[in-house]
This record gives C-alpha cells, sequence and structure tokens, in this order.
C-alpha cells in the first residue's frame, strides 16, 4: 500500500541496536519517499531525542540495552505531551507473553524479524491514515478521552453518546461508559459496565484492571486480587499489575505468595534492566530490607529516569531510609510528568507528616482524594486530619 504524500512530511525515528537493521529499516522509509529520518542504538538515546525534537512515528526494536522499546514506549506514552507519538515494533521475539505485552501498552502494532518492504509500508500506512483521517468513532473517542482527563464530564458525555451512536456494542464503547461513570462517582455503575465490556471481549485487559482498582481503593482485597490475577493470567508482563498484586497479598498476609510473584516475573524480564531491577526493588521492600532496595532501584531509575512506577518504588525506599526530603523531591518530578497522580500526592502528603510539615501534607492529601475520592485509605486519612486540625473536607 503507497503512502499517501501528505503523509511522508512527518518525522521517524528508527530505534535498532544493531546498525545494520537501522540502516534497512532507514532505507526503506527512504524509499518509501519519508524524508525525516533519525535513528537511535537504544531506548535512552531515542528518548534524549524525542525531549529535544518533534517526532510523529517510532520503529522501535523490542529487546535493547539500556531501555528496551516497551520501556521507551511506557516512558514516553505516561506524558500527555507525546500522547499523539505513534510506535510500531520491529523485533525477533515472538514469545507470547512479550507480544501480549506490547499490545496491551497500546502500541500501533508490531513486526516480526526479519520483513520485506511491503509489510512495513503497510503497516505505517495503516497508523499514518488512522492517526490523520480517523472515523468519526475514532474522533469522538479521542475527544472523550480528552474531556474526561481534563474533568470536562458533560463534554465527555455528549462525545460517548455520539461514539454509542455508531457502535452501541462494542466493548470499547461499554468500557469507556465505565471510565465515565467512575469519573462522576457511580462505582457501581461503573463496575457494571466493566463486566458488559468483559463479557463482550473476555481478553479484555484494561477492564479488569479497573474493577480491580475499584475494589483496591475501596478496601476489598480479594475481590481485588481476583480481578488483578484475572488480568495476570491474560497478559503476565505488566510491571504495575505485578507489584500491586504482590502488595496486595503482603496485605492478605500471604507473603510467600507475595514474593514468588515477583521472583516469577524478574525471570521473564532480565533483558529489561530497569524494569527486573525495579521488581527486585520491590521484593526487598516487601522485606523491609530498604537498603538493599534502595541501591538496586536508584540503578533502575538511573537506566530509566522518567518511569513513574521506578520513582514511585525509589521514593519509597528514601523515606524508610530517612530521607524524605529526597523523596518528596521525586514525588514533585512525579507529579510533572503526571500532575493527576492521586497516588504521588498522597504519598507526598504522608512523607510531609512525617517532616512534620502539616500544612503541605494536608495540601498534598486533599489533592490525592480531589483525584481519587473512592479510596477508602485516602478518605480516611484525609478525615482523621480533618477531625484534628477542625477543617471541612
Amino acid at each position: 500500500m503507497a503512502i499517501p504524500m501528505e503523509y511522508l512530511k512527518i518525522s521517524c525515528l528508527v530505534v535498532d541496536d544493531e546498525s545494520s537493521m537501522r540502516k534497512t529499516v532507514s532505507n526503506m522509509l527512504t524509499r518509501m519517499g519519508f524524508k525525516s529520518i533519525i535513528t537511535a542504538v537504544d531506548g535512552k538515546e531515542a528518548f534524549t531525542i524525542i525531549q529535544t525534537s518533534k517526532i510523529d512515528l517510532v520503529i522501535c526494536d523490542i529487546n535493547m540495552p539500556e531501555m528496551t522499546g516497551l520501556e521507551l514506549f511506557k516512558t514516553v506514552k505516561e506524558n500527555k505531551k507525546y500522547s499523539d507519538m505513534i510506535f510500531i515494533f520491529v523485533t525477533a521475539e515472538i514469545r507470547k507473553h512479550t507480544v501480549a505485552r506490547a499490545a496491551e501498552e497500546g502500541g500501533a502494532g508490531y513486526i516480526i524479524k526479519p520483513f520485506v518492504m511491503a509489510t512495513l509500508e503497510d503497516k505505517i500506512a495503516a497508523v499514518l491514515t488512522k492517526k490523520f483521517k480517523p472515523s468519526s468513532l475514532e474522533t469522538h473517542l479521542k475527544k472523550f478521552q480528552q474531556y474526561l482527563e481534563g474533568r470536562d464530564l458533560q463534554s465527555a458525555e455528549d462525545e460517548i453518546k455520539k461514539a454509542s451512536e455508531i457502535a452501541p456494542d462494542a466493548p470499547t464503547i461499554i468500557y469507556n461508559l465505565g471510565q465515565l461513570s467512575l469519573a462522576k462517582g457511580e462505582t457501581d455503575k461503573a463496575i457494571e459496565f466493566f463486566k458488559e465490556s468483559i463479557a463482550k471481549k473476555p481478553l479484555f485487559v484494561k477492564a479488569y484492571d479497573a474493577i480491580g482498582k475499584i475494589y483496591e481503593d475501596m478496601g476489598d482485597m480479594q475481590s481485588a486480587i481476583k480481578y488483578y490475577e484475572s488480568a495476570h493470567n491474560i497478559s503476565s508482563s505488566n510491571t504495575d499489575r505485578l507489584i500491586t498484586l504482590s502488595k496486595l497479598y503482603n496485605k492478605a498476609g500471604e507473603t510467600e505468595r507475595a514474593e514468588n510473584i515477583l521472583k516469577d516475573a524478574v525471570s521473564d524480564v532480565r533483558q529489561d534492566v530497569s524494569t527486573s531491577g525495579h521488581l527486585f526493588g520491590e521484593m526487598y521492600l516487601s522485606k523491609n530490607e530498604n537498603e538493599k532496595a534502595l541501591e538496586i532501584l536508584s540503578k533502575a531509575y538511573k537506566k530509566n529516569p522518567s518511569d513513574t512506577s521506578i520513582m514511585q518504588s525509589l521514593a519509597e525506599a528514601y523515606r524508610r531510609t530517612g530521607q524524605p526530603e529526597q523523596a518528596i523531591d521525586i514525588y514533585k518530578e512525579i507529579l510533572k510528568i503526571n500532575p493527576n497522580n492521586a497516588s504521588a500526592y498522597y504519598s507526598m502528603g504522608k512523607t510531609f507528616l512525617e517532616m512534620g510539615i502539616k500544612d503541605k501534607a494536608v495540601e498534598a492529601i486533599k489533592k490525592a482524594w480531589e483525584l481519587n475520592p473512592f479510596s477508602k485509605e485516602i478518605t480516611a486519612d484525609l478525615k482523621a486530619l480533618a477531625e484534628k486540625d477542625k477543617f471541612d473536607i
């Protein structure tokens, strides 16, 4: 499929640790008609380029030293200013869990090496057509997400209704109705929508996660574990979910199971330096071996300094080793990347309390509660502060 002329003006970034592969893909892009082509030897160099150059399309290997393709993608997509950047994964990796992880992270697709130019051209043409000439349904869904993130719930509702008129039975539409219900504080209704989306699409990982998060916030640990486990059985390499499951097992008193789930995960992601370091760090935190956790999480952070999940764990390690100022600095960095991170605000508030800085603690925990009013833990702490210091929530 030939790529339309108007699409050829975009900037492309080719990321691969093999020089021959970088050259091959770059030559293919040149023959297709692209003029702006940049290359990077790994995810770390690629991220530096993305921060300093306008990049529209990233064609990226998965298994690379320093920072893998999936780690790069996760880091980039956490920052809203890169939300329109398209990723296509190019890889020799065909293991089921890696492919599932790539799909779950939300890339535009993947191509298995070796491949011919026509395969890459067809994939690029498809994703660029979706970007530049989206369908009415895609346009409504994109606007819905923008309004939802901006907390303009009426406009979000208008857009999802228009999308529903086009595809009323689509699992994605039903899932987004659940997201809207959740934003409106209608948790029971949200759970029903998420369950309905799963009934229509049994492998809908995001819906399982969404239900798990609601139950986690409500303090129903067993129900949370049930739904996170269901998501884990579908896609076993999502680091954030693995860590969440481990913490839930610890809270439920299943410490051996909590440790084993992280150990098993490490064996699958040893080539992902920062990811495996993150998992090891969490294992040490779970056993209160905080100095070891700090050491290994610091190394993971140096490898991938923009992964907010790693940053959250590192800040916890700083807190536990009596270095609250460093923890606060990390939380502030997280909030620069994701200003709506309720967990970061809550942890920051708890840290300020430990430091005896109550006014900042109250401010941070209030903000966390505004972003996640369904959290039993955040609500309880805020109520306790309100009763003690006589202020209204």
